[in-house]
């Protein structure tokens, strides 16, 4: 409980620091680290958490989601609002976050089927997330930048501030 409490402060502090940071150097580019951060950070997360040392599993815990999920989440809604025109806004920013959300909310089961397949050890969620990071890797990469765009202008004229 220490461990999470931790993680979710430090993610809490965070969140300004990235969205400030997104607002000089994109949203784009924090997307991709954290994606990155996550897919290469899954083995070593594991390897943390298989020490069964409270202070390890703490570091996993705030590591993880201070350099994997905070800068992801932090930009997500200027992100998602900059992708969409405004006529279209809501449904886009609300079905493609809620779709996500629903898919993985199966994670919790997806990782405990995992974990008994691999006998008990955490190696194959590491791949799992591996895998997951990498399809966010090319989705985020294929994404346009959003952090100049003109959210103002009509849908089909997105113009650079």
């Amino acid at each position: 409980m220490t461990g999470v409490i931790a993680s979710t402060f430090v993610v809490i502090v965070l969140q300004p620091v990235y969205g400030a940071l997104s607002d000089r150097v994109g949203r784009k580019p924090l997307n991709l680290f954290s994606v990155i951060f996550t897919g290469l950070f899954a083995f070593p997360f594991f390897a943390l958490l298989d020490t069964a040392q409270p202070a390890l599993i703490w570091v996993a815990l705030v590591v993880a989601a201070g350099l994997g999920l905070a800068p992801m989440i932090a930009v997500q809604p200027a992100f998602y609002a900059e992708l969409f025109g405004a006529r279209v806004r809501y449904t886009g920013f609300a079905s493609s976050r809620e779709i996500g959300a629903a898919l993985g909310g199966f994670s919790p089961l997806v990782a405990s089927a995992l974990v008994i397949q691999g006998g008990g050890t955490g190696w194959p969620v590491a791949v799992w997330m591996i895998v997951t990071a990498l399809v966010s890797l090319v989705a985020f990469a294929q994404s346009r930048e959003t952090r100049s765009m003109d959210i103002t202008a009509p849908d089909t004229a997105y113009t650079q501030r």
